[in-house]
């Protein structure tokens, strides 16, 4: 069985249509994953093969995706829906889940698993676009806008929320400041007065960007209110996992701008750059150091056991790549390196169900 049964077990009976219990239902469930008929794709659609340009180097993980999600009466296409509490002689609300992506990998299509198959089975429905189409709806030199393209479908007109790639927009800022102040109140308690660096792995940059204003603006609400002597000597740094510190900046630039900031130098978070001195290999130099996104390498999965002999489990898209610039710095004195002399608090970015497709690749 191993991760891809345990995972198939903690689906349960309420977010399955089948309600998977046991190996033996397993084994009859798995068959019919074998072949997709129809957009959007969902596990009770499942015969024809999708149209795309077999892309076998794409991955699952959702960084380069975009997602519109909108309520509506009718039946949704997907296999199971999330609805709201009704009472008991009510219609639920179906909730519907529809999300744009670049082609799916043939081998994907064929054996869903890791996230694109928790997905499926909660009932997202996928829209996949081929590369031209999806860059000409949400591409451009920062990544898309944090308004819905003009000529896409909306669901349900008035109804329908959207959400750019990376979750690039205002409506992440709740969950930033929530993040923001858990880390405040824990080093205010616990950090004895020593300097801190938050490193966050980044795609569209946008946690790192949206807590970086959290945590300024906390701080200077608490020592206005004489709830903070001074603010904390904490710093927020990103470890570009996506493109380059140029990419980064860009990024991160822009979304400060559309949210009423100046999108100056100094208004987003310091980019942990890889070492000059490190010998990469050919592939990297090119890139600076960096890796490409998505693309195996063997020293992202060196770092990935080596994090996990010491107890903690990353995963092979953000993780890994972002420790293994990490650590090229870990004792670094360096004037110019963000880390250097200080605590180092790295805020992991989750996606652990998406290390079975990341491993078989």
């Amino acid at each position: 069985d191993g991760y891809f049964g345990t995972m198939l077990w903690e689906l349960g009976v309420e977010e399955t249509e089948k309600g998977i219990r046991s190996r033996a239902e397993r084994e009859e469930f798995l068959p019919n994953l074998t072949s997709l008929e129809s957009e959007p794709l969902s596990l009770s659609s499942f015969s024809r093969d999708v149209e795309s340009n077999d892309d076998d180097n794409d991955v699952d993980d959702g960084s380069d995706n975009t997602a519109e999600r909108s309520t509506n009466q009718e039946q949704s296409t997907a296999t199971t829906t999330c609805t709201t509490e009704t009472k008991s002689n009510e219609q639920p609300t179906k909730k519907r889940f529809i999300y744009y992506t670049k082609a799916i990998p043939r081998y994907l299509r064929k054996y869903p698993n890791g996230n694109f198959l928790r997905a499926l089975a909660l009932g997202i429905e996928i829209r996949t676009l081929s590369h031209s189409e999806y860059n000409r709806l949400f591409g451009g030199l920062h990544g898309g806008s944090v308004m819905a393209p003009a000529d896409l479908e909306v669901p349900v007109p008035g109804k329908s929320l959207w959400m750019p790639q990376g979750g690039a927009c205002s409506l992440a800022q709740p969950g930033s400041d929530n993040l923001a102040r858990e880390i405040i109140d824990y080093w205010a308690t616990n950090g004895k007065n020593m300097p801190l660096a938050i490193c966050v792995p980044g795609g569209t940059c946008t946690t790192a960007l949206l807590l970086h204003r959290s945590i300024n603006q906390i701080m200077a609400e608490r020592v206005k209110h004489a709830e903070l002597e001074s603010p904390l000597d904490v710093r927020v740094v990103v470890i570009p996992c996506v493109g380059d510190d140029e990419y980064a900046l860009r990024q991160m630039r822009s979304l400060d701008k559309s949210m009423g900031g100046l999108g100056r130098l100094e208004d987003v978070p310091d980019v942990l750059r890889p070492r000059s001195d490190v010998e990469y290999g050919s592939a990297r130099r090119r890139s600076g150091g960096y890796f490409t996104f998505g693309e195996p390498a063997k020293a992202i999965l060196q770092c990935f056991d080596e994090m996990n002999e010491a107890g903690l489990f990353l995963d092979l898209l953000y993780g890994a790549p972002a420790w293994s610039l990490l650590l090229q710095h870990w004792r670094s004195r360096d004037l110019d390196c963000p880390i250097a002399g200080r605590q180092v608090m790295y805020v992991h970015s989750g996606g652990l169900e998406g290390i079975a497709s990341q491993m078989t690749r």
